[in-house]
């Protein structure tokens, strides 16, 4: 209890000091004073919470304070803050903030308050005045180097904290990135200056986590210039940036003279794309010192090495935390431009600068290395619509006046696949290698292979092989879960899929780790094996069929292992979706339904794997079905029907069932079925109410199918049924485009087979439908030309019952096939007018004109999508032009509508495609037939004569 007195005479004497001393006396007094406080033992036992957050709130409000004996009042609120172990109140941390505000630019020296501020609770918001003061500190070059460093490592502490800065919460970073260019141009002459620009890169780390997109775009210059640089020094082969001091004339810490930080400079806007302009570190200067010897000489140059190398690698790291910050935190968009100064596009040469893959491959130390793995996986990240482009098949091709940016892009894909390759085979620390092992994941994930030359997949594969026996549990780890990225490219690659036959080690090596050992492989290995093999299964099934019983065997045999679960029925899935129409499916969905998935099924505690279970059942094939006993099959009816209206399943599960009800829907033999349509109805309908959107998705998707069964059904139900159909498709026409996709083709498909209806209620329909086809996404509005193709479909015919209807639905699809730029939405919607029966003279000339504007429309040049879809268009608007041919009952009648020479051109080989159909050439016959029978006015019509010219060459060879 002697430093619990001491504490208690000392604090007393302390808040009693006379205020009218002179300030030299009260000083010396104060000094004293807080000199013994600081000389206690803390923590001091006894100690009361009450009593240390009394004597904090009154030591910042001595009157008699003064500029030195500030710090002392600093380092003793250190002390208590980071010893004794009380977190002060709001009411304490207010005063401290109020004392802070005031001595911090005043304080002699200020290093004490700063590094107290860093200490206080997190959670209590920092005044504004504060932190702008801090952050003037530690931007402003005329304050001393040591209270600058205290400052920014005060400055990084509350970036993470609750500011009151508003929009200005970041001003002090377009100076530090402005800083730390100019030392990157002129390089740190001493170890001191290197540790305020570590500093620095601290405090830079620390705001960009709380830093916008927005802010961080006009500082993406100076900070990636900057950064780069850091990036690099000290590297083997680079000289070293930091130039330590010599040995003998270091100055004692105490008596230190502060040196001046380097004068700021604005970066040149190019700095960072040309490396000619890239700062260069000078080599290191020899040291001058004098020495009594050469062993105190060779002493004192290892001890300055070491330093060196130290602080080196510790600027090389905070740089690289910094890059991976930055490039995580920015959409690749605003990146990517940026690449090409980090990532090599050829072989590394003698004076060319380091990138990003130097230091994986030649950085000594392994956290560096790590470092820079990260960054290159920040970069990678969400960079495959970018990286489409790449295409390096015509690198070695001479005579080009230019580079193409597509050929740009290969070579740098190429550069970082060999130099990821010989990471992973001469990397020794486990950590890096399993780095390394994942950013091949994330690189193979991104990149398109299909436009690259061959080989790059097998070289990967063969490389992570070595790696597959490897001591550690996390470099196996990783090793798998890269070749199942590479397993999971789409499109397949055929280089992999001859690895697959050729090499089975990968598919061995997955089966071994599953199969039913003891002691069992850790879990980790037993899941990414589970996920290569599903991936395998999925892409490459062909290359695997052999071992389909064995993979089948491990798969259910996993499904008692709870860790396992979810995995093996991602692989049971894939499984049974290959298999689907294989004889032995039956055999395979008897043992599922009398075992495991069934259980699964029935088990709500476990709502994933309940929900993966509806997905497996989902592949169930209407093959598949009919081999089950009757038993079975209401059981497999059963289950989905019963967990799609069960309260207390997880929406995740109702709506997976809800979409096996919609894939049964497709059976030819449920569809005749009118017991499983009513269920059905019942419970889509019911899914389609929920305030769930997956689960409203899934249900209008159901909802679609369950219709389309209703239009081939030979049997009619009850007029409710309809028209609750109805009424489920109308409310979700008012949801979300992802629900409207599919509830406008159920309505469609309604409006065909229900019957009749008040016109006023059918015309209303009608503009919903309208509506969607004029705007929306591409997904919603192919979908509801569809719709009005089911409806003209219809029998009697829509257009003679409704005829305000019919003409509003064809006077949109009329505008959306000569206007539309979506290429599938233009089909569907001549798809629709081409089955109207019959037009009248006013249709027919609408239905003509949209049709032969289209047709110009796609000899445009488009997008490269559009251009895939060109020709099914001109296709199927071919149709459409001799579809209106054969019901007009005057040829006499149809406009003249103008065609380019390019056009007449177009429409005779679209002609001749149609011609190799069995099915086409009947519509062209029918065609030939009706202008031969109109033969003068045939004659006057150019389109119209060369329609014929073209039939008669065709139909006579």
């Amino acid at each position: 209890m002697l430093g619990l007195d001491a504490w208690r005479k000392a604090t007393s004497r302390l808040i009693a000091v006379d205020s009218h001393l002179s300030i030299p006396a009260a000083e010396k007094r104060l000094s004293t004073l807080l000199q013994e406080l600081n000389d206690l033992a803390f923590p001091i036992e006894g100690l009361a919470e009450a009593e240390v957050h009394q004597f904090l709130g009154d030591v910042t409000q001595v009157p008699t304070l003064t500029p030195c004996t500030v710090p002392c009042v600093a380092q003793l609120c250190f002390s208590i803050l980071t010893k004794q172990g009380n977190s002060p109140t709001q009411h304490v941390v207010d005063r401290l903030f109020g004392f802070f505000s005031d001595w911090l630019p005043v304080a002699d020296p200020a290093t004490e308050l700063l590094y107290t501020l860093s200490l206080l609770e997190p959670s209590f918001a920092v005044p504004k005045v504060l932190c702008r003061t801090v952050a003037s500190m530690a931007v402003e070059p005329s304050v001393q180097q040591d209270v600058r460093r205290a400052a920014l490592h005060c400055l990084t502490g509350l970036c993470g904290r609750k500011c009151e800065f508003g929009s200005e919460q970041y001003w002090p970073l377009d100076l530090l990135s402005t800083q730390l260019l100019a030392a990157a141009k002129n390089h740190p002459d001493s170890a001191y200056v290197a540790k305020l620009v570590l500093s620095q890169l601290r405090a830079i780390h620390s705001i960009l986590r709380t830093t916008s997109e927005t802010s961080l775009l006009p500082l993406l210059p100076d900070l990636l210039a900057g950064l780069r640089f850091f990036m690099a020094t000290g590297l083997p082969g680079q000289p070293s940036a930091v130039t330590p001091l010599p040995y003998a004339s270091i100055p004692s810490s105490t008596k230190m003279k502060k040196s001046k930080s380097p004068a700021v400079s604005v970066a040149e806007p190019n700095l960072l794309l040309q490396h000619s302009q890239v700062p260069r570190p000078l080599a290191m200067r020899s040291s001058s010192a004098p020495t009594s010897s050469d062993s105190d000489m060779s002493d004192n140059e290892g001890h300055d090495a070491t330093i060196t190398k130290s602080l080196a690698a510790k600027l090389r790291l905070q740089s690289l935390l910094c890059l991976t910050s930055l490039f995580s935190a920015l959409s690749p968009r605003n990146t990517f431009c940026y690449w090409q100064s980090f990532l090599p596009d050829g072989p590394r040469l003698p004076n060319s600068p380091p990138s990003l893959l130097s230091c994986v491959l030649r950085d000594t130390n392994h956290k560096c290395r790590s470092a820079a793995l990260a960054v290159l996986c920040a970069m990678l990240d969400r960079s495959k619509p970018l990286l489409a482009a790449a295409d390096d098949r015509l690198h070695h091709s001479l005579g080009l006046a230019f580079t193409p940016f597509s050929s740009h892009l290969g070579a740098m894909l190429r550069e970082v696949h060999h130099r990821l390759l010989l990471s992973l085979g001469t990397e020794t620390q486990p950590t890096v290698l399993t780095r390394a092992a994942r950013s091949l994941a994330l690189l193979a994930a991104n990149t398109p292979y299909q436009q690259l030359s061959s080989g790059y997949a097998t070289r990967m594969l063969s490389a992570l092989q070595c790696l597959s026996q490897h001591k550690d549990i996390d470099v196996r780890v990783a090793c798998l879960t890269s070749c199942g990225a590479i397993l999971s490219i789409s499109p397949s690659l055929p280089e992999v899929e001859a690895w697959l036959s050729g090499s089975p080690w990968l598919l061995l090596w997955c089966t071994a780790l599953l199969q039913p050992t003891s002691p069992s492989p850790p879990n980790p290995l037993c899941t990414q094996a589970l996920q290569v093999l599903a991936a395998a299964a999925r892409f490459y099934f062909h290359s695997i069929e052999g071992n389909w019983v064995t993979l089948v065997e491990l798969s259910i045999y996993h499904l008692t292992t709870p860790q396992q679960q979810q995995h093996s029925l991602k692989l049971l899935e894939e499984l049974t979706r290959a298999s689907s129409d294989w004889a032995e499916a039956g055999q395979l969905w008897t043992r599922l339904l009398e075992g495991p998935l069934t259980a699964i099924l029935q088990d709500h505690r476990s709502s994933p794997q309940c929900a993966q279970a509806c997905a497996v059942l989902a592949t169930l094939s209407s093959p598949a079905m009919s081999q089950l006993k009757s038993s079975l099959q209401a059981l497999a009816i059963t289950l989905p029907l019963g967990l799609s209206r069960d309260a207390t399943a997880a929406p995740s599960v109702s709506s997976g069932a809800v979409r096996v009800l919609g894939v049964y829907c497709t059976f030819p033999s449920l569809r005749q079925d009118q017991a499983f349509l009513q269920d059905s109805q019942l419970a889509v309908l019911h899914a389609l109410a929920s305030s769930n959107q997956q689960m409203r998705v899934q249900a209008s998707w159901a909802l679609a199918n369950l219709s389309d069964a209703l239009t081939v059904s030979n049997f009619k139900l009850s007029s409710s049924f309809y028209h609750e159909i109805l009424s489920g498709a109308s409310k979700a026409l008012n949801d979300k485009d992802m629900v409207k996709c599919n509830a406008v083709r159920a309505l469609g498909n309604i409006l065909r087979v229900i019957p009749e209806q008040p016109e006023d209620k059918v015309l209303s329909l009608s503009s919903h439908i309208s509506s969607c086809i004029s705007m929306g996404t591409v997904k919603l509005r192919w979908n509801a030309c569809y719709a009005c193709h089911s409806i003209f479909s219809s029998t009697p015919t829509f257009s003679a019952q409704y005829p305000a209807a019919a003409n509003l639905l064809l006077e949109t699809l009329c505008e959306t096939v000569s206007t539309c730029p979506n290429f599938k939405v233009c089909t569907n919607a001549s798809l629709a007018l081409t089955s109207l029966p019959s037009y009248t003279a006013t249709q027919m000339k609408k239905v003509w004109s949209a049709t032969l504007t289209s047709f110009e429309h796609s000899l445009q040049h488009h997008d490269f999508p559009e251009f895939k879809q060109a020709a099914n268009l001109q296709v199927q608007l071919c149709r459409c032009v001799c579809h209106v041919l054969c019901v007009e009952s005057d040829l006499g009648e149809v406009p003249c509508h103008p065609l380019t020479d390019s056009g007449l051109r177009a429409l005779a080989a679209c002609l001749h495609s149609m011609h190799t159909s069995t099915e086409d050439r009947t519509v062209l016959e029918s065609t030939s037939r009706k202008l031969e029978s109109f033969a003068a006015a045939v004659q006057s019509h150019t389109a119209l004569t060369h329609i014929y010219s073209v039939l008669r060459t065709l139909l006579l060879t």
